[in-house]
């Protein structure tokens, strides 16, 4: 269907839109991604510890498999560019890790939060400078929404003193370093497969996270058998599946549309630690829902059209 002139910013005839599979997996990715924060505090251990080896087991997890293909000559070939690019979005998501995780010493948890949503915003700019994928208005519309549903989930206990001006602006640095992490897997997956891309880029972060806890001089041993035990999962379902899944529609889907569903993390973190941690959510995270979710179907509505 043709669109009327004047209804978006930019349309090709060979664009592909959204359909229900994606949108189902990109469902079961924001779910996998969910339990990450409870991990992180069940492992009883550093942040940044505790990043380190998320990226460690999921590179150790995908090692077989990707060695597997190599021994038996169904590795492509990659350029050097495409490895170069790899590199570098791994290096970008330790960085993302380091600055975000460090963020939360400095400023309160609801500031960090609040400033994380804004990752698809710089996702959607990033998109429009180096890819030229240009937004719809009613997907702008559909991201504005789904940002202000997150913001009001953390919006209760928001603070703007100028204490926190340290801990506000790593946790910003750190949505940039995310969202450029996004915005290469775009680019790189358009070319690499996904287990190829997801290894080098899970080994990349695992080293840049290496360096980053020997620099701040955090334990990488001594911890409780259980803590190991949280690594692992970690690394297996938030990181594995829930970021692979994530790093896969990157390669049929604009990093935008990526980067608006990663705000579904929130919700089912919150309500994992309703279960778990039994910390209750406060009213605002049910009107924040409620607004994620429209802005989730505004959005796809408007890359089905």
């Amino acid at each position: 269907m043709k669109p009327k002139k004047g209804s978006h910013l930019s349309w090709s005839k060979n664009e592909k839109f959204l359909t229900m599979k994606q949108i189902l997996l990109l469902i079961t990715a924001a779910v996998a991604v969910s339990p990450a924060s409870i991990f992180i505090l069940l492992a009883d251990a550093p942040p940044l510890s505790v990043a380190f080896y998320r990226m460690f087991f999921a590179s150790i997890i995908l090692a077989p498999i990707f060695f597997w293909r190599y021994l038996s000559g169904r590795f492509e070939s990659i350029s050097r560019k495409k490895l170069l690019q790899s590199i570098a979005s791994g290096l970008f998501l330790s960085a993302h890790f380091a600055t975000w995780i460090t963020s939360l010493f400095y400023t309160p948890v609801a500031n960090s939060v609040i400033l994380v949503t804004t990752q698809p915003v710089f996702v959607a700019l990033l998109g429009w400078l180096f890819l030229k994928e240009r937004l719809r208005w009613s997907g702008v519309i559909g991201i504005l929404i789904a940002v202000l549903g997150a913001i009001v989930i953390a919006g209760g206990d928001f603070n703007l003193s100028p204490e926190y001006l340290i801990g506000d602006v790593l946790a910003l640095i750190g949505v940039v370093m995310a969202a450029s992490y996004i915005t290469i897997g775009r680019e790189v997956r358009k070319e690499v497969h996904l287990l190829s891309y997801t290894f080098l880029c899970y080994t990349f972060s695992a080293i840049g996270l290496f360096f980053i806890v020997i620099l701040f001089k955090q334990p990488l041993y001594g911890f409780q058998p259980k803590s190991y035990l949280y690594f692992v999962l970690l690394g297996l379902i938030p990181s594995v599946l829930g970021h692979s899944l994530y790093n896969w529609a990157l390669k049929y889907l604009k990093a935008y549309i990526v980067g608006v569903c990663i705000l579904g993390e929130p919700i089912g973190a919150t309500l994992l630690a309703w279960a778990v941690l039994k910390q209750e959510p406060t009213i605002y995270f049910y009107f924040g829902a409620i607004l994620i979710g429209v802005g989730l179907i505004v959005l796809f509505s408007s890359e089905r059209e």
